[in-house]
């Protein structure tokens, strides 16, 4: 088998189970050995540096990169390789308007979120659903520059807020009933993960992905070894180049044993 020498993680499904709530433990044991033999970590997940740090994960995990944001940013042993940021400009314009008409909102940067909540029903809704730790007070935040706007809003108000993301050029993307996200750049996985391949100077036979939903795909078509849980999405199974357990019967930690990255 090829030397691997990095391994992409996605989050959600895949190191933390939402039936549990928690993270797969022998999964997570079978990282730290794998660490230990040199191969570098690397969380590949949609979810923010924020998220991942309330949730304790650098805790457990020895990572040694991230991929952020669903490849909106990407970071390697603490060097940011890149950020897609919003123009400063745009995405002050964005603020504005959305005080001016009384919406909640996320602002969420690339190490911190921020929330204005104005809508308190709407927002205890989004995250009774979502397990995702509450953002930081709007009154916090200081300017910095974000990697996207998420608005807490119904499908009543698309028609308004599609006209502003064309107004300013932005990728409109409802992903649930009370969110819409604005950015600026199109987030692919896959970006993230040949920054890292640059600067590390790796190869695709050198790394192996783990995912289980659509959004994975790319990050599949970027290496050699993908995995894919078997509780995972049938299209993402179908791109992957292995299909394991599902997340509750370890299946991250039987891979690893399988293609002998582990003992």
């Amino acid at each position: 088998m090829d030397k691997i020498k990095a391994i992409f993680l996605d989050f959600d499904w895949t190191l933390f189970d939402h039936k549990t709530r928690t993270f797969n433990e022998r999964g997570i044991k079978a990282l730290q050995e794998a660490h230990q033999k040199g191969i570098k970590l690397i969380i590949n997940s949609a979810r923010t540096y924020y998220s991942l740090k309330m949730l304790n994960t650098f805790n457990l995990i020895p990572l040694d990169g991230f991929v952020v944001h669903n490849g909106g940013a990407s970071i390697i042993d603490d060097k940011i390789l890149y950020a897609d940021f919003m123009d400063d400009d745009i995405k002050n314009d964005i603020i504005n308007f959305l005080n001016e008409h009384h919406f909640s909102y996320n602002i969420m940067c690339l190490y911190d979120t921020y929330i204005k909540n104005t809508n308190p029903k709407l927002i205890e809704e989004f995250y009774s659903v979502f397990y995702e730790p509450y953002p930081l007070p709007i009154s916090k935040y200081k300017n910095e520059q974000a990697l996207s706007i998420q608005i807490f809003s119904s499908v009543e108000d698309d028609d308004a807020l599609k006209d502003l993301a064309k107004k300013y050029n932005l990728i409109f993307n409802r992903f649930s009933d009370k969110n819409v996200e604005l950015c600026q750049k199109e987030f692919l996985k896959s970006k993230g993960v040949q920054a890292i391949f640059d600067y590390l100077n790796l190869k695709k036979e050198n790394a192996f992905a783990f995912g289980d939903d659509i959004n994975d795909i790319s990050m599949f078509d970027a290496v050699k070894y993908s995995v894919c849980l078997g509780n995972g999405h049938k299209i993402a199974k179908e791109h992957a180049f292995y299909v394991t357990d599902t997340i509750e019967n370890d299946g991250l930690y039987k891979a690893l044993k399988h293609f002998k990255i582990i003992d």
